[in-house]
């Protein structure tokens, strides 16, 4: 399977860099990965034509990351091929499909717990922001203690606002993990 990983854009001596967490490259070790490059000038249908799944990583937003993401979103969507949103991509996707997001409190550099169908799941979060509402036609799979969706999928799409590929034991929600073909969690 051919994993697309979207990536974060650092500046470093004045020149910007694309980067991707390492922890990637173990969560995924059975798979294909393609880096896609931050630049808007690239054939995006060409590339969604060649992957499997798309990830769109967590990390820093940064205009030309926002371009990236959204055309090659919006290409695999087209093909209706699945695409995982984690954090930062999960609130790209919420916001591309017509959910809503807005900022928030006490979710930075922390564990907190989800609700995922009656079980309590101890979560990392390293974000500011939450999704206030889901897109129309999704269904919210996990919520925080104070109820805001963490997990939301429709069809195969999905987005979830932790970040797996931290944590000693990953964990995806069921309902996406078999668009990697194998379980995760």
């Amino acid at each position: 399977m051919i994993v697309g990983l979207s990536q974060r854009v650092l500046h470093f001596k004045d020149r910007a860099h694309d980067s991707i967490e390492h922890n990637w490259y173990n969560y995924l070790k059975d798979h294909a990965l393609y880096l896609i490059p931050n630049r808007t000038e690239q054939n995006f249908d060409a590339l969604a034509d060649k992957l499997d799944i798309l990830i769109l990583t967590g990390g820093d937003d940064s205009p030309i990351r926002m371009v990236t993401e959204i055309k090659i979103a919006t290409a695999m969507l087209r093909r209706k091929k699945p695409i995982l949103g984690i954090c930062h991509g999960a609130f790209v996707l919420t916001h591309l499909l017509g959910g809503k997001v807005l900022a928030c409190e006490n979710h930075y550099d922390i564990t907190h717990n989800i609700n995922y169908d009656g079980k309590i799941i101890p979560v990392n979060s390293f974000h500011s922001n939450c999704i206030s509402e889901i897109p129309s036609t999704a269904k919210c799979l996990a919520t925080d203690e104070d109820g805001l969706c963490e997990a939301w999928i429709d069809n195969n799409i999905g987005a979830i606002v932790w970040h797996p590929e931290r944590m000693e034991h990953p964990f995806i929600p069921f309902e996406f993990l078999k668009y990697f073909g194998e379980q995760y969690d």
